[in-house]
């Protein structure tokens, strides 16, 4: 049974080693057995060729592709995803069902774990997040059950994120505050170690899952 969803975050070279998958980098080689793969998610530059996506469609793996700003590129299916069509009717009802009940879970989880890592500030003295601590606990969820439109919970997912990074002028020295959220490069320290944070998190997933 296949159990196991592979990440790649390196850039490398995807080939058929005998039954195995081999993914060949700058550290050397990995193999991946295909017996357990499910999918593969490729967040970064990599080569292949035709027979290797022959070989991983025989063997029933999807391939995933993002870019370099993490975007959603495209997928490669084995044929009989897209003869039995079972995929394509799942997605569309899901986008059609159950899109906005699944993107407002994700938000409300994002205002759950921010409410938690903020209120370890707050039983320590830092008072002044008391405001914000509320607002995550009843005001998201009210305006999460009132609104029905993608844009505007993305809208609310923007305000839980500003309000967020404005609450580090409580806890965090005067050089670490953060004025906005900057990538590629960060311009500071604290949107450095934001970056920094946000990469450890899916390193750590490794305990987990396949990570190369």
């Amino acid at each position: 049974m296949k159990e196991h969803t592979r990440y790649i975050f390196s850039t490398g070279e995807l080939s058929r080693k005998d039954f195995s998958i081999l993914f060949k980098n700058e550290k050397g080689n990995n193999y991946l057995p295909i017996k357990d793969t499910r999918e593969i998610y490729c967040f970064n530059e990599i080569s292949l060729n035709t027979k290797f996506l022959d070989m991983i469609a025989k063997a029933g793996i999807t391939l995933h592709f993002f870019n370099y700003y993490g975007n959603y590129s495209g997928s490669f299916y084995p044929k009989d995803y897209l003869i039995s069509g079972e995929l394509t009717v799942n997605q569309a009802n899901a986008y059609l069902n159950k899109r906005i009940e699944i993107a407002k879970a994700f938000v409300q989880g994002i205002a759950n774990n921010i409410h938690e890592v903020l209120y370890h500030y707050y039983r320590h003295g830092r008072k002044e997040i008391k405001v914000l601590l509320d607002w995550l606990k009843d005001d998201v969820t009210r305006l999460l059950v009132s609104i029905s439109d993608i844009k505007q919970i993305l809208m609310v997912e923007g305000q839980i994120w500003a309000k967020f990074y404005d609450s580090f002028k409580y806890f965090l020295p005067e050089d670490f505050i953060m004025n906005k959220r900057v990538r590629r490069p960060p311009d500071n320290p604290i949107n450095a170690l934001v970056s920094f944070g946000n990469s450890f998190t899916l390193r750590q997933l490794h305990r987990y899952i396949t990570l190369i």
